[in-house]
């Protein structure tokens, strides 16, 4: 099933592998009227994404997806929150995304340093160049295999070799600047938006998922991302369809629980997460006009205001 609402789309401005306009023109191809671009820590894409928005008759609200800080001792690992309907070229959030993206630069640069040391063939200024935008994991590992074919057999063997965290010869650092749950919920409310916990089954670290979405809904999360392609990501790879559905029932219910929204999203990022298509996970036209009517969003037509 395709679904006409997509809540969680990536582009180049971070690590996806189509354009904002692209992305667009595909998405309205496919029957997909509304969309969020949330890229990784990232608004660098928005702009483009509402005007091609306008020119194919896709309704974009923008958004993006932090990346906050792990706090193992409080269950928080790898905890991604999407920022929703934010008022994109806010001082504050274009401030705070400075900072953010600095960390991540920085981080990444002694990612590639330390795998030099492995005596892998790559440099900073191929992976920058490659990333156009955020520099994730992704792009280092796209680098890494162009360069060392004889080393490496995918994308997906560059990770389990170095850049996963519980890779033998993991590579991973932290940030030195990097938000909290608490901090993203609080920036993505500065910025007008909702804030929504991202694919909540696909956090294998976390031991009590449920009790984190608890603990987030009293510290003012606004939704949960209940549709998702999880047979396609983390945690789940190769699920299926019952235990897919399963999850989905799960937050279902939770966010009903904690009185939170529901949104839904594909998470495609083109062919960096191959087999995802938009659309793929979602909203009906029902759920999101249910969404759009609770956060005061146009919910046909034109574009959410910058």
């Amino acid at each position: 099933m395709s679904f006409p609402v997509d809540l969680q789309l990536h582009s180049t401005a971070s690590d996806g592998t189509d354009t904002p306009a692209a992305l667009m023109a595909l998405c309205a191809a496919r029957g997909v009227r509304v969309v969020a671009l949330t890229d990784h820590d990232s608004v660098l894409g928005v702009a483009e994404a509402l005007a091609a928005g306008r020119q194919c008759g896709v309704q974009v609200i923008p958004g993006l997806e932090f990346s906050t800080r792990s706090e193992p001792a409080r269950d928080l690992l790898d905890i991604n929150i999407l920022a929703l309907g934010i008022r994109h070229q806010d001082a504050g959030l274009l401030a705070t995304l400075e900072r953010v993206l600095a960390s991540r630069i920085e981080q990444k640069i002694r990612q590639i340093e330390r795998l030099q040391a492995y005596g892998v063939d790559i440099t900073v200024d191929a992976v920058l160049a490659r990333a156009q935008g955020v520099p994730g994991r992704v792009h280092i590992a796209q680098e890494a295999l162009m360069r060392n074919p004889q080393r490496f057999t995918s994308v997906a063997d560059v990770f389990a070799q170095f850049l996963a965290p519980d890779a033998p010869n993991s590579t991973y650092v932290a940030r030195t600047f990097s938000l909290s749950v608490e901090d993203a919920i609080a920036v993505t409310h500065a910025a007008g938006g909702i804030a929504v916990l991202a694919h909540p089954g696909a956090y294998p670290r976390v031991r009590a998922i449920d009790a984190v979405v608890a603990r987030l809904a009293a510290a003012g999360l606004d939704g949960i991302e209940v549709r998702y392609p999880y047979a396609y990501n983390r945690g789940h790879f190769g699920a299926d369809a019952h235990e897919v559905a399963a999850l989905v029932a799960h937050f279902h219910d939770l966010a009903m629980q904690h009185d939170l929204l529901i949104t839904g999203g594909s998470d495609y990022h083109g062919q960096a997460k191959p087999g995802i298509t938009p659309g793929m996970g979602g909203l009906t036209w029902s759920e999101w006009e249910m969404l759009a009517a609770r956060c005061g969003w146009p919910s046909s037509g034109e574009s959410a205001p910058a």
